[in-house]
């Protein structure tokens, strides 16, 4: 009976201090826990599969990410605010005139271009009417009299001339004889309005792949060279807007000539200029 009586003890005893443990280890997780924050949430997260894991661990990523683009989207408003504020909100430099089509076409709804298949663009992109546009594919300086005699018939305020890409291949390569027949058509503009604004446009740059196909086509720069010379002569402003299709391929079509509706715009904003309108 002794014997027995010490078993209960020890029993008690055991119990005892496995219930004290327990509370000791579940009072050490639990001061872990208030001590490291993340702790419950890598120990909750043990208990999920991965992609539920991995899946959290992006929104939270998330999350930081577009609060920290949040924080420096308002820092720049306020630094831009500032900046107003101490300028009276006044900024250097002239206003820019805005480049919507409509705007467009009414400043140059008095003036007209003359040119082939690339100005047909503005006729084709509906950037300006097709009142203020005397185009077709295929014209040259050789041939292009009757579009400049419709052109003046129209009474312009501003002229603007753009031919060449036909003549590269029409004259071989032979930028002289090129020259010769532009200066005609000059001519007979100054004879028939001899107060007239006359700009000439440089021929546009065309893509190696062109080049590659149509050997003549190498000859841009040496025919815009020319005609440049030639404009210097008659006191003709010579507009080359061929760097605003540097480092954009993308902005010809698939002949490598030709020209998508992106550069038009900003083509005409040079004439633009060159004009004052």
């Amino acid at each position: 009976m002794r014997k027995k009586r010490i078993r209960i003890r020890l029993l008690i005893m055991a119990a005892a201090l496995a219930v004290v443990c327990a509370c000791q280890s579940g009072l050490a997780q639990q001061n872990r826990q208030e001590e490291f924050p993340a702790l419950a949430w890598i120990t909750a997260l043990e208990q999920k599969d991965t992609g539920t894991i991995k899946a959290e661990l992006n929104a939270r990523d998330e999350a930081e990410r577009q609060q920290e683009a949040q924080e420096a989207q308002e820092a720049e408003s306020q630094d831009g605010a500032a900046g107003q504020a101490g300028d009276g909100g006044q900024t250097d430099g002239p206003e820019e005139k805005p480049t919507d089509r409509e705007g467009l076409k009414k400043r140059f709804g008095q003036a007209v271009i003359v040119g082939d298949s690339v100005a047909e663009g503005f006729i084709d992109y509906e950037i300006l009417d097709p009142s203020s546009i005397v185009a077709q594919k295929g014209l040259r300086a050789d041939s292009a009299g009757p579009d400049i005699e419709k052109a003046l018939s129209l009474s312009p305020t501003h002229l603007f001339l753009s031919i060449g890409l036909n003549d590269l291949e029409y004259c071989q390569g032979d930028s002289s004889r090129f020259v010769r027949e532009y200066e005609a058509r000059l001519q007979e503009i100054r004879d028939r309005a001899p107060d007239l604004p006359v700009y000439v446009n440089a021929i546009m740059p065309v893509l190696p792949a062109a080049e590659e196909k149509k050997p003549v086509l190498q000859y841009v720069d040496e025919f815009n060279a020319a005609l440049k010379e030639l404009c210097d002569r008659w006191g003709i402003p010579f507009l080359d807007s061929g760097d605003i299709l540097e480092g954009h391929e993308d902005w010809y079509q698939k002949d490598s000539v030709h020209l998508t509706s992106e550069p038009y715009t900003l083509w005409l904003a040079r004439m633009e200029e060159a004009a004052g309108l």
